[in-house]
């Protein structure tokens, strides 16, 4: 009975140990922790759990031999325990052995065929190894067991991107930020693509100023725009008439913050620039106009609510072209213009039912119900009859 009660109380001290140990590694009291581990190793009725626990305070520490050691006991009390064998994959994969942990994750997943962390760590040596193919299928399969796995979907993405599913890259890595929104590297990414997007996007609209046998590539840089020309060796090109054909183009566009744009030329192989230099936009634009008169016709004699607002877009126009900033001007000047616009319309339409009204009111007037005549006169032409 004493024997009894002695190796009950052993178990209890070792499950103690056990909890205490969890709660100083949670704490990142790392080296208690690892002494805690070993005393439940001699009291635990099932060690194997103290090793592997004590395996992974020693990975936490960066002691990848002592680590190893702990997940081979852990193995050799219970060679089914898909855990150590998953824990020591990882940790000989940082000790340079490939191989020992893809043989390792093998059989973590002959034991645990679901295990998703594994299925992930898989699939990032198989990215490294520039084996897009078997990545993808093991990425496809982690999430396919943990969906909520946030870093998987930002390795996916990665490999579909290198398979040129850029459409299925996008989308992986909205996923990795809806799981979880300290993924730095998704938003970079995310960013980046958009803006390869738009940049080629843009770089369209330039097509029809380039002669044939060049090439534009758009990057933006904050209020500069980098045009960077790319030509083939015989083509002509004047590169004085074409910064002022960009100029108008850009004009036009009027993209949002760009204030300068720099063009930079290379001729075939050469890594030399042939040209650069930088330019503003809107130096040489004229100033848009105003419509202050039109504004005026439209408080005065059309429609005045619109008109008082469209006199206060057109006193901005040239305050904001001598300031230097023609986007705000030309956005004011057409702000009034469809002011103006829009005042005529409401102005004709008002018009237009006053005519309506007062033809209506004519006809009343001049012919009131004739239908109640020819009722009248029908008992008459009866009567004729009879």
């Amino acid at each position: 009975m004493v024997q009894q009660l002695q190796f009950w109380i052993q178990i209890q001290q070792g499950k103690y140990l056990l909890r205490r140990g969890t709660n100083l590694m949670q704490k990142d009291n790392v080296a208690a922790a690892i002494a805690v581990f070993t005393e439940a190793i001699a009291k635990h009725l099932k060690p194997e759990e103290a090793y592997l626990k004590r395996g992974l305070a020693h990975w936490k520490q960066q002691a990848l031999e002592l680590a190893c050691l702990d997940f081979d006991q852990a193995i050799a009390l219970c060679p089914h325990d898909a855990r150590a064998y998953s824990h020591r994959g990882l940790v000989r994969y940082q000790m340079d052995d490939e191989a020992g942990a893809l043989e390792d994750w093998a059989i973590a997943l002959r034991y645990q065929p679901n295990n998703a962390l594994v299925r992930y760590n898989r699939g990032l040596v198989y990215a490294q190894k520039q084996w897009p193919e078997a990545a993808l299928a093991e990425l496809d399969m982690a999430l396919q067991k943990n969906p909520l796995l946030a870093e998987a979907y930002l390795h996916r993405g990665k490999v579909k991107h290198q398979l040129g599913d850029t459409e299925g890259a996008v989308k992986d890595w909205e996923l990795a930020l809806c799981n979880d929104l300290r993924l730095e590297e998704a938003h970079h990414l995310l960013t980046k693509i958009r803006q390869n997007t738009e940049d080629a996007t843009l770089g369209s609209q330039f097509a029809d100023l380039l002669p044939e046998g060049c090439s534009v590539t758009i990057e933006q840089n904050d209020a500069l725009l980098t045009l960077s020309l790319q030509r083939t060796v015989g083509t002509p090109i004047s590169y004085f008439k074409l910064p002022n054909a960009l100029r108008e183009r850009l004009v036009e566009l009027q993209l949002p913050g760009v204030r300068r744009f720099r063009l930079v030329a290379k001729a075939g192989e050469s890594s030399l620039f042939e040209w650069d230099h930088t330019y503003g936009i809107y130096d040489k634009a004229p100033c848009p106009p105003t419509h202050l008169g039109a504004a005026l016709l439209t408080t005065l004699l059309l429609f005045p609510p619109f008109g008082i607002v469209a006199l206060v877009y057109s006193a901005q126009v040239k305050q904001a072209y001598q300031q230097g900033d023609y986007p705000i001007a030309a956005r004011a000047s057409r702000a009034a213009k469809k002011l103006c616009l829009s005042s005529g319309a409401i102005m004709g339409l008002m018009l237009f039912f006053l005519a309506s009204y007062g033809v209506y009111t004519y006809v009343e007037l001049e012919y009131p119900n004739p239908g109640a005549k020819t009722a009248l006169a029908e008992p008459k032409n009866s009567e004729d009859k009879l």
